[in-house]
């Protein structure tokens, strides 16, 4: 298993950051994430596309993590987009029935393209 990372790995000209989580995601990476994305909007990003492909593990309380950064990103005009799902973190995100609440897309090309037609209005962000 891999140690717990939580990255900005690209911004885009346009304001999107791309951000890659790795490892386990348990209780007290969930601290991590909160902090992580509460950094972020103190930066003013409000768009952000999200990889979990690395994720080993994740916890509710990570989940939990991710869904208030939602709330927020939400709150402030923007959109949390989540993409290439690990295997283990999509039957978590498949059990607890989020992907009515979340926005996802399959890469970040197509997070980038869902992003555009959110903000162009062509695509309603999620409740």
């Amino acid at each position: 298993m891999k140690d717990f990372k939580i990255t900005k790995i690209e911004e885009s000209k346009d304001g999107v950051v791309v951000v890659a989580v790795e490892g386990q995601v348990g209780i007290e990476e969930a601290a991590q994430v909160s902090k992580f994305f509460e950094e972020i909007e103190k930066e003013g990003i409000v768009w952000v596309i999200v990889s979990l492909e690395g994720v080993d593990f994740i916890s509710t309380a990570g989940v939990g993590a991710l869904l208030y950064a939602v709330g927020g990103a939400r709150k402030r005009g923007g959109e949390i987009v989540f993409i290439e799902f690990s295997p283990k973190t999509k039957a978590v995100f498949e059990f607890l029935d989020l992907h009515d609440f979340i926005v996802t897309a399959t890469d970040k090309e197509s997070g980038l393209q869902v992003v555009k037609e959110i903000k162009s209005g062509a695509r309603p962000a999620e409740a």
